[in-house]
């Protein structure tokens, strides 16, 4: 009797996770053109163009990209003063570092700007649309308006042409993007550099959020920050993660109400002994996210060897706000341009109903398990804070 009705259900168990998921429609481009602040170089014959994206030190010195900016004083940029810690910064330890920022925004339709080709072709996107010169102020799609601010903070050791496209994307949709060009290759090591991104980003909210030309039409109330693999993070680290270890010091910024992180880094362990290296900044059991209680959403790859997918669910599920995951079904680390159409819709979803408080983003955002087209993705976690 028993075994004719598990025969009898049995159907229905398997059919259940079909008759419970609901496909999104894709989030299509924004309806804004978009236009940045100005970033021109002279490429420089003596260094690849990358060890300047990138940052390098090396015994003849230190090379960034304010070595081959033109026009700096057109450029966002601030001074950052690293913390007197030679055991975690180095040389760097209690000496003051530029950044460089750049700034994307929705513009009008008819803004007469000229585009900008960044001279370097082995990344994602290198056109500045409608990019400012000298002496010029922005045009926004509407200066009278206050516009919610993202935060981004991209890989280990990458640059921001690569994480281009996503700050265009959601400047089309009505946000105001900055990208922080980290220079990750003029720290000393692994640990100083993710502790000196979290003093940065602080620096760079505190510097757009006083700038002339950005500060009045920017919603400080709505805030949030997006990360890729260190990154993540970074922007972890913003809403409340900590490493109970001690080795970095916390990074909690309170004016960051939600976070997305792209295959974002939450600790893992690489090599075999004796050359393992173990590089839990969260602690090796996550304990380190239990305060992260503002909304995260984590998007994931399948098979990403350098943010294993099991370490993400093991993260998440540590994490006491209002928290999302979504695996990308085949993707590896660098995720490919397939992925475009799924990340922009739970991306624009996430930050429309955290920053925008939209009842229907936040909807949708709940119900559903994943997008039509694109890649295979789905949803594999989901908590709602009380």
């Amino acid at each position: 009797m028993l075994l004719r009705w598990l025969l009898s259900v049995l159907p229905l168990l398997v059919l259940c996770p079909r008759l419970t998921s609901t496909e999104l429609e894709p989030i299509h481009p924004g309806p804004f053109a978009v236009a940045c602040t100005k970033l021109v170089v002279a490429p420089h014959d003596s260094e690849p163009m990358l060890d300047f994206l990138n940052g390098k030190t090396s015994s003849s010195g230190t090379v960034y990209l304010t070595d081959i900016l033109i026009h700096p004083e057109a450029v966002p940029m601030l001074q950052v003063d690293v913390p007197n810690d030679v055991k975690l910064f180095g040389k760097q330890a209690g000496t003051r570092i530029p950044l460089v920022l750049l700034i994307v925004y929705p513009t009008t339709q008819d803004n007469p700007r000229p585009n900008y080709k960044y001279p370097y072709k082995e990344t994602g996107d290198a056109l500045f649309t409608h990019m400012q010169q000298p002496g010029e102020k922005p045009i926004l799609a509407d200066p009278a308006a206050k516009y919610p601010l993202i935060i981004h903070s991209g890989g280990y050791n990458t640059h921001r042409l690569w994480h281009l496209w996503r700050m265009k994307e959601l400047a089309a949709h009505g946000y105001i993007v900055v990208d922080m060009f980290h220079g990750d290759g003029r720290g000393s090591s692994f640990a100083g550099n993710l502790g000196l991104r979290s003093i940065e980003l602080r620096a760079t909210l505190d510097y757009v959020l006083h700038h002339s030309d950005f500060a009045s039409v920017i919603d400080a109330d709505r805030i949030g920050a997006n990360g890729d693999s260190a990154g993540g993070h970074t922007v972890l680290a913003a809403l409340g993660g900590i490493d109970p270890s001690g080795r970095i010091p916390e990074g909690t910024d309170p004016r960051i109400k939600a976070a997305v992180g792209l295959v974002p880094f939450m600790g893992h362990s690489f090599g075999q002994w004796p050359f393992k290296t173990d590089l839990w900044f969260f602690g090796e059991d996550h304990a380190g996210l239990r305060r992260v209680q503002r909304p995260f959403l984590a998007i994931y790859a399948e098979k990403d060897s350098n943010v294993p997918p099991e370490g993400v669910v093991a993260g998440v599920h540590e994490m006491s706000g209002s928290t999302t995951a979504i695996i990308l079904d085949g993707e590896t680390h660098l995720v490919s341009n397939a992925t475009s159409t799924d990340i922009r819709t739970w991306e624009v979803l996430f930050f429309d109903a955290w920053l925008r408080d939209d009842a229907t983003a936040r909807q949708k955002l709940k119900a559903g398990t994943s997008v039509r087209g694109g890649v295979n993705d789905h949803k594999t976690y989901q908590h709602e804070a009380p």
